[in-house]
């Protein structure tokens, strides 16, 4: 969602994951109540569990906040992780899904919508969160070994189609633009991520990456001002900050530079 002015971004040192997310459904309790379709988009990497891919509680208890409402929840894993429907079906987040009648859906077998943005990029995204008009990101705040950092901005990667993706990661395309204008293609209406573990030297156990304790859980609706926050946070976590803050940096402002957020926020901890 595009913010104008400062923006709030919520958090709370804690481990309680239902109780502020409770509260943070208290908080934006008027703009679901009027949603009709809502689309929630975890982050489902590969078969890595948490914190490579969103805690099962997390997604449980924003299905359970969502009670009365069409709910769609999906993700497509990424390109080199394997069978995108097996990682799905083994998911623990498939079983979430099942208690709360709700299908888990493989993005990557849907419809696709063609998008060029006003910057001249073009990109083809899933059509299924374009077709509900609520769309929460369920993040975990990780470093990414490429682009510095995956929160708020890069769950949205997961919108793209695999030829995308493949040229994002080969660089036939701008990786950094990719993410952004995902992110443009697909507003969000609110973010809920996770950092109560993290994953510091890259985002996945097979690319080098370990886990750490951050006990903090952050919420808002702008994407730049949570991961600013985010990059804050893992300042005395990962042990090459400055060159994952550098590269960070580059899709983050990119992404303010073109209104999907701002640079300057308040914090309210909850």
């Amino acid at each position: 969602m595009v913010q104008r002015g400062l923006s709030k971004v919520f958090y709370s040192e804690t481990c309680n994951r239902q109780s502020f997310i409770e509260s943070i459904f208290d908080i934006f309790k008027k703009p679901v109540l009027k949603a009709t379709k809502i689309f929630v988009k975890p982050n489902i990497v590969s078969y890595e569990t948490y914190p490579t891919t969103t805690h099962a509680e997390v997604l449980d208890t924003v299905l359970g906040q969502l009670k009365g409402h069409e709910i769609v929840v999906g993700d497509a894993p990424a390109i080199d992780a394997g069978r995108s429907d097996k990682i799905l079906h083994k998911s623990p987040l498939r079983k979430v899904c099942e208690d709360h009648n709700v299908k888990l859906v493989n993005l990557y077998s849907g419809k696709m919508k063609a998008v060029k943005g006003p910057r001249g990029y073009s990109i083809r995204v899933s059509a299924l969160p374009l077709a509900c008009d609520y769309v929460i990101s369920l993040p975990v705040l990780k470093v990414h070994h490429n682009v510095g950092l995956s929160g708020a901005l890069k769950n949205q990667f997961g919108y793209l189609s695999r030829r995308d993706r493949l040229f994002m990661h080969c660089r036939v395309k701008s990786l950094r633009k990719g993410i952004v204008e995902v992110n443009a293609a697909i507003p969000t209406d609110l973010f809920i991520v996770d950092a109560v573990e993290t994953m510091i030297r890259a985002q996945e156990c097979r690319h080098g990456g370990c886990s750490a304790s951050l006990g903090v859980m952050i919420a808002g609706t702008d994407p730049v001002s949570i991961d600013l926050f985010g990059l804050q946070l893992l300042t005395d976590l990962e042990p090459n900050y400055g060159e994952k803050n550098r590269k960070a940096l580059e899709y983050v402002e990119y992404a303010s530079s073109i209104g999907l957020g701002s640079k300057t926020f308040e914090t309210e901890k909850i």
